[in-house]
């Protein structure tokens, strides 16, 4: 067993860094318990969508995010985006609005790491704690 902490913005950094972010994704930062970001939807009327994520817990296998869509426009902002997110995101990742899953045990598996199970997200004071165990 084995227990990885890191902050949020240590998160993004990762993520930037590893370009596991998608392309339409940009300009992420953390404010508290937030990662505010913009979607670029390369869309005439509406080319970008400010959003924010919050983790709210892991059930399961799921670790499961809140979308929050900022500003006016919330009706076209989450059809459009409803449309958009079924053809992009990834085979490990589910949309309910305002929910996002993230099957903890497809991204590794999609990502070729064997050997190893997430048993617990935490997300406590700004830090994420995930604990691990061997399979």
């Amino acid at each position: 067993m084995a227990k990885i902490t890191f902050s949020l913005e240590e998160l993004i950094k990762i993520l930037i860094s590893n370009e596991l972010l998608p392309r339409q994704i940009i300009r992420a930062r953390v404010k508290g318990q937030r990662v505010y970001f913009v979607i670029r939807t390369n869309a005439f009327i509406l080319p970008f969508i400010p959003a924010s994520l919050k983790y709210i817990s892991f059930d399961n296998k799921n670790a499961i995010f809140e979308l929050t869509i900022v500003h006016g426009h919330l009706n076209k902002a989450v059809s459009w985006l409803n449309q958009a997110l079924k053809l992009k995101i990834p085979a490990c990742m589910k949309h309910e609005y305002p929910n996002i899953f993230i099957d903890i045990d497809k991204l590794l598996e999609e990502k070729n790491i064997k050997g190893v199970r997430v048993k617990d997200i935490l997300f406590e004071n700004g830090e994420f704690t995930i604990v691990t165990d061997n399979i």
